[in-house]
């Protein structure tokens, strides 16, 4: 299984526990945009080249995971997999996020959205079980 991990530049390291995870299991991580973390400063070019690996990467996954807290990138990115038709899960430590009824992006709630709660541990194991 091939997967992509969208979330805020200052989670990337909850990002990449859960990827460690994930590869472990024995799947693919199409794009590890932490390796550009902790952010600096950032020129156009880097930028640039670093959105043109994130669309492929979305592209290629077969599995698209949005882990809170997101930021605008994170965001388009969504807006990317639910275009591609990507199989997405939204997670979180708990399941507040998935009962909160105010100020929830709407696309939170499209069907085709799957929500997974745990820590980093259970969600991977809930991902490789197909939940």
């Amino acid at each position: 299984m091939k997967f992509y991990v969208a979330s805020s530049l200052k989670n990337y390291e909850q990002v990449r526990e859960l990827a460690g995870l994930l590869k472990d299991a024995g799947w693919e991580h199409t794009y590890d945009w932490t390796a550009h973390c902790p952010p600096g400063k950032l020129d156009r070019e880097t930028l640039k080249s670093i959105a043109e690996k994130e669309v492929e990467g979305i592209a290629r996954c077969d599995a698209f995971i949005l882990l809170p807290p997101l930021g605008r990138g994170a965001h388009t990115q969504l807006g990317m997999a639910i275009a591609l038709k990507k199989r997405i899960v939204l997670c979180h430590r708990d399941d507040a996020l998935f009962r909160q009824e105010e100020n929830v992006p709407a696309f939170y709630c499209l069907d085709s959205i799957g929500h997974l709660s745990g820590n980093a541990q259970e969600i991977a194991r809930k991902l490789v079980a197909g939940e």
